[in-house]
Formats: structure tokens, sequence, C-alpha cells
């Protein structure tokens, strides 16, 4: 049985010895656990005082149209949704209490992934402080993405093959098994946990043996089990999914250098450019050391790096999608960090690195309240969109009441980023319908603007972020314009909204 040292506070390169003159024993357990407090405090604030992202109004209308699957995702984002909404109502508190929740759970497997592996205590808690200290991480803590099922199911199944692989205890493939079919209710990143494993046994001679052996069919097999209300949904839907995933979704293959640069830049940002090049670094020293600790985390990290690097070659990449790969790259360029803490050039890079990245962290927090880093235009800046949606909501129930009372009316906008968010923070929470035909789930709710709903009035809203012409792309009767709305934070200038009253509406214009 591995147990972790329970190793005292220090530097490292000390060779153990106790910081300070007072001889206190700190605990690095005690310090995990007051990092976990205060991580929640923090979160906790966030959660009550910042109203939903665009995205997170979307997937809160996931939760209000309760499926097997989605047009973009699998169906897990949606059921926490859902099952905070149940205990906490419809509210962005609640929305963002899974969030939470999968972020504590992350720092918590971290923290036991790290003992095994680096067996001591201090080394885990650093890389659970590392983890929380990046950029991507420390905000992604903070949002309901389904990316945050994804990345606790995918430490949790990283966990389980560890007690396999590390400890040679089989019947942990079936917990595997169903950690993964979790995952992959998250999101369809998970594919690349059995490659990185299938890449892993292929490396490693002595775990070759368990190609030969059932237990890692077995739990693939349980994993499809649990996955298989994403595959009936697809069924039923045309693999509506995969074609978004593989046509809709990069409707432009072609080789670009600078889509490349831009994919690049966004792993740098996400991350903070020092760490990111350690991490790098770090992953080539676990192949490298060839210990077989080291090889496990850096064959879960290197392959969903390399390939969306790749592929940012020829399609435009979303700047989340290679994130699992780098926390296993976290863990272990903590061992990286010990190892070469005695060269006096690293040891300042250390520093640096890892200066700025709080650095980073401590400035995005600050931008959610207050813009103190001002970008031209002002839609570069997306905490923007946190912002103002309650104001245009009530200005848009008030038009829709003044219609109503001349015949049948609905709202609608063009974005589904639009349609969300007037749905979320709009009094009564009404449902609100998108004019955009393909890319999204709006068309699987029947909330499409369709030839049903000419001659109905209607409320139409955009900002300056979407904004098009309404004259030019929907035919109504009448049109009125009504004052616009500008916000500001703290007398910046934030955004603006649009809204307009269409009397009889006649349809979308080709």
């Amino acid at each position: 049985m591995h147990v972790g040292k329970e190793s005292f506070i220090q530097v490292p390169g000390t060779d153990g010895k106790r910081a300070g003159n007072s001889g206190a024993r700190l605990s690095p357990t005690v310090y995990f656990v007051l990092l976990l407090v205060v991580l929640v405090g923090i979160r906790l604030v966030f959660i009550f005082t910042l109203n939903l992202s665009d995205d997170e109004a979307y997937y809160w209308q996931y939760a209000r149209h309760l499926s097997l699957s989605y047009y973009e995702h699998p169906p897990l984002v949606a059921w926490s949704n859902y099952l905070m909404m149940k205990l906490f109502g419809s509210t962005a508190y609640a929305v963002r209490m899974s969030a939470l929740l999968y972020s504590i759970g992350d720092s918590i497997l971290v923290w036991l992934i790290a003992i095994r592996v680096l067996n001591d205590r201090m080394k885990a808690f650093l890389s659970v402080l590392a983890m929380n200290i990046i950029p991507a991480y420390a905000i992604g803590g903070l949002m309901m993405l389904p990316d945050a099922p994804l990345g606790f199911f995918w430490l949790l199944t990283l966990y389980f093959l560890m007690k396999v692989f590390m400890d040679n205890r089989g019947h942990y493939w079936y917990a595997a098994g169903i950690a993964l079919g979790l995952d992959m209710l998250s999101k369809y990143h998970s594919v690349f946990i059995p490659l990185s494993a299938l890449i892993f046994m292929i490396i490693s001679k002595e775990d070759r043996k368990w190609l030969k052996d059932i237990r890692p069919y077995a739990a693939t097999a349980l994993a499809l089990i649990i996955f298989s209300p994403v595959i009936l949904w697809n069924a039923r839907h045309h693999f509506e999914s995969l074609g978004f995933e593989l046509v809709s979704r990069n409707p432009n293959f072609h080789i670009s250098i600078d889509k490349f640069f831009t994919f690049l830049g966004s792993q740098v940002g996400l991350i903070s450019p020092l760490v990111f090049c350690l991490i790098i670094a770090a992953i080539y020293y676990g192949f490298r050391t060839q210990r077989k600790e080291y090889l496990f985390l850096s064959t879960f990290a290197a392959p969903i790096i390399v390939f969306f690097f790749v592929v940012s070659f020829i399609v435009d990449s979303k700047p989340n999608w290679a994130l699992m790969g780098y926390i296993p790259g976290v863990i272990l360029s903590v061992q990286l960090a010990y190892d070469a803490y005695g060269r006096g050039w690293f040891r300042k890079y250390l520093w640096i690195g890892w200066s700025l990245a709080l650095l980073f962290t401590v400035l995005i927090h600050v931008q959610l309240y207050y813009p103190l880093i001002p970008m031209k235009p002002v839609d570069a800046d997306l905490t923007n969109d946190l912002y103002g949606w309650r104001t245009a909501g009530r200005a848009v129930i008030k038009a829709y009441q003044g219609l109503e009372k001349a015949g049948p009316t609905f709202l609608f906008t063009h974005k589904y980023q639009l349609s969300s968010q007037l749905a979320f923070n709009a009094p009564g929470q009404p449902q609100v319908y998108t004019s955009n035909t393909t890319g999204d789930a709006y068309h699987d709710w029947g909330l499409n603007v369709t030839s049903a709903l000419d001659g109905w009035n209607a409320v139409y809203i955009n900002d300056n972020s979407f904004k098009i012409d309404p004259y030019k792309h929907f035919k109504c009767r009448k049109w009125i314009e009504l004052p616009q709305i500008k916000i500001y934070r703290y007398g910046h200038y934030a955004r603006t909204f649009f809204i307009y009253e269409c009397y009889g509406f006649e349809g979308i214009i080709k």
C-alpha cells in the first residue's frame, strides 16, 4: 500500500529543512483543507453576485428542456443544472452550484492522484494550488459549462485507472468504466481517455497484460451502456451531434498557419505564458524519465493536447478544447520543479512564471466586477456579457405586455446566446424564439421562428456584439425602434441593447 509522506511545509530544494525559525510543524493536509475552504469561500461570492454568461444561460435552457442528449453536447450539464434548480430554484447561483461542487471534486482528485504518483503530500498540495492558480481552471471553477462535469469525471476515471496500473488492482476497471461512462455523458472529448489508456498499455511493458484481460473490454462496454442515452437520442435525431461536430462547427476546412497561432495564443493566455511552457516541458519530462507513474500522467496529457494542436491548422479550435490534458502536466510540473529547483535560472523562472499566472488570475477576477483593463471595442471584453440583461429584460417584457393587448405576441432574437439570456433574465423567464435554423438546440425545442408565427406581433432584441439590421432580415407590417439601452459599469461604457416592436410579423427575409 502506497501512502504519501506527511512532509512539512518546505521550499523545493531545501532538503526537508523546516521553513522559518519557529520550528512549527505545518501539515500539508491542513494546508490542503484550508485551501479548499478559501476556494469555496471565494467562489461562493462570485456565484451569488454575478449573472450567468451567455453559454451558461444556454445550458440553463438545456435544463428547461430535459432530454437524453442535445444538439451540441451530451446531457450531464443539463441534468446537473436540473437537479440544482429543483433544490435552489431557477437562479444563477443554482446553476453555478454544480460547478462549485465539481471544482471541489477536481481539487480532491488531483490531491489523491498526486499523493500516489509523487508519493509526497507537500507535492500534492502544491499540485492542487498550482491548478487553482492557473487562470483557465480558476475561472472554470466559477462557470457551469459541460467542461465542469467533464473535468471531474475525467479525473475520477484517471484515479481509478491509476489504481489499476499503479497498484495492479484489476477490479478497479469496472469503477473506471462507470466513471468513463459519466464522462462520456459530459462531453465528447472523453474519447481521449480510452485512447490514452490504450497508448499507455502499449508503451508500458508490464501493463500490456491488460490487453489480454477481459476486464478492460467489460469496462468499455459498461461505459457504452451508460452512454447509451446519447446514442439513442442521436439515432432519433439523424445523428445531429455528429453532423455538428464534424461539419456544422467547422464549415471551412483548410490549412492555415493563422489558425494554429490563434489556438496557440489562446492556450498560452488561458494557462499563462511561462507556466504553459513549464507544463509542456513537464509532460516531455514524464516521457523521458520512463518512470511508470510519470509516464502514466504524460500519456494521459499528451494525446488530447497534440490532437487539438494538429487540427488547429485546419479548423477554428476553441481555447478550452485541450484543457483536460494540462492537469496531469500540472502535477508533473511540481515534480519537475523539485528536481530542477537547484538551478538558479530555473528557480527564477518558477517564481516569475507562477507569479504571473497568479497575477493574471487575480486581474481576471477583478475584471469580472470592475473594468480595470479597458478593451476596444468593448465587446472584446467578455465580462461585459454578464451585465445589463436584467435591465434589458424588463424593457422587453414591458414592450411585450403592450403588444400583447393587441393580439398574440412572441419574443425573438437571431442568436441562441441572446435568446437564452433574455429567457433567463426577463421577468417570468418566458420562452424566447430564435430565427437561427442551424447550429443550436432551439430547433429541437420547437423554438425556431416559423411561418406558424406569421401575423403575430413580436418584440426583437439584439446588442452591439450581435447587432444586425432587423429591417433587412425580418418582415413586419410596421416597425417601431424603442430607445436604446446603454449599460455602464462604474462609469465605463459596457454595451448597448437595441429593442424593436414588430406589428404583424410576416416572416424571415431569405
